[in-house]
């Protein structure tokens, strides 16, 4: 299928969103994204009725729009949430034996990294990270896994944004990657579990440690300030609930 100027649209205005060149919490128009992107109002409109329903803007009455703001609160439950479907994914990977070709792509991904704070760098990185994870979900075989951890992995994008601009964790994420495709060669589900989930949850620490590290980055990049909702940081690898 041709992409409309609707698609279009919709893509140039998430990719912004979701790579912070427009942060959470900024309020815009439809006149300046018009102007911005040199399209006619109707494929803006259609675009940002796309993205409210992600949850990505919401309307502002009389005046705009605005990028959602993202709390502590969701970065942890989204997180928490890809702990779950990572471990499993890699289970059932495991479980089920390997694909040559994804494998292959799981290889090949693990060598990605990134420069803290080059914009440019974190995004192809997080970009190769995403599709190193979803393979993972792909060779569990449940379809309904892999697009819920998609779904996730996206949302997430933002606030991933600033605990890598703020963190050097390059050589340590590769090695993990090359842990977690070991332990799913191993054939051992359990063994997968515990290295996808331990993985996840040092992933979990990085982003609160760097989105709590001060309240100027809080209100710079997600729009809400510590203390509005201060949830204290996972301890000992486990969540805490809020």
């Amino acid at each position: 299928m041709v992409p409309t100027l609707s698609d279009s649209a919709y893509r140039d205005i998430k990719r912004r969103i979701l790579d912070l060149r427009l942060p959470p919490g900024t309020a815009f128009t439809e006149g300046e994204l018009v102007a911005d992107l040199g399209l006619s109002k109707t494929p803006i409109r259609d675009a940002l009725a796309r993205l409210r329903q992600e949850g990505l803007v919401e309307a502002i009455a009389r005046s705009g729009y605005r990028v959602t703001p993202v709390t502590i609160k969701d970065a942890r439950d989204l997180m928490s949430l890809r702990t779950l479907l990572e471990g499993e994914a890699a289970a059932l990977a495991a479980s089920r034996g390997t694909e040559l070709g994804l494998l292959k792509e799981l290889e090949d991904l693990c060598m990605t990294s990134y420069e803290p704070g080059d914009r440019d760098s974190i995004v192809n990185f997080l970009t190769a990270n995403h599709e190193f994870h979803l393979a993972v979900a792909q060779l569990s075989g449940n379809w309904w896994l892999a697009e819920t951890l998609r779904q996730v992995l996206e949302q997430l994008e933002r606030v991933m944004h600033v605990g890598l601009a703020l963190t050097s964790r390059a050589d340590e994420i590769v090695h993990e990657h090359k842990d977690l495709v070991t332990a799913i060669l191993s054939g051992d589900a359990d063994k997968a579990r515990e290295v996808a989930v331990a993985q996840s949850h040092k992933a979990q620490l990085m982003v609160l440690s760097g989105l709590l590290s001060s309240d100027a980055i809080l209100s710079t990049n997600l729009g809400v300030l510590s203390s509005e909702l201060p949830i204290p940081l996972p301890s000992n690898g486990r969540t805490k609930s809020a």
